[in-house]
């Protein structure tokens, strides 16, 4: 029988990686970096994609796991508040800012160039949409 590998997740180059979701004040300076990086060439423009998705990538899974230990444990009320506190205090600060960052990536003059790249059409045709209806 042969055995199954567990997938490991990559090690983070943006986040540290002992960060953990907590509060948005912890989140904010991640943000802010992004948003005031500099995306003069093709490669930044790349590497912040990279990091953007990291940061997002984690926010993504701590409100799974929120998520799921709330439902999966319903008497747990520490679970029931971490949920809340996430949809009540986290995620209502990451939208308007995730919409910044849609708008300074749609404002390089270099996505157009990335977006003939393999394996970076369909986010950039996304995040085109998501400007779109915001």
């Amino acid at each position: 029988m042969t055995a199954i590998a567990i997938p490991t997740r990559p090690q983070r180059k943006f986040l540290p990686e002992s960060f953990t979701v907590t509060t948005w004040e912890q989140l904010k300076p991640y943000f802010d970096t992004l948003l005031n990086s500099d995306l003069s060439s093709l490669n930044d423009l790349k590497q912040w994609f990279r990091d953007r998705s990291e940061l997002e990538s984690v926010i993504s899974e701590d409100l799974a796991w929120r998520y799921i230990r709330m439902t999966c444990y319903t008497e747990n009320e520490d679970y029931n508040k971490a949920y809340q506190d996430f949809i009540q205090n986290i995620q209502p600060q990451v939208a308007p800012v995730a919409d910044q960052l849609n708008k300074k990536a749609a404002a390089s003059p270099h996505l157009d160039t990335l977006a003939k790249e393999e394996g970076y059409d369909i986010m950039i045709r996304s995040l085109k949409k998501e400007i779109e209806m915001s």
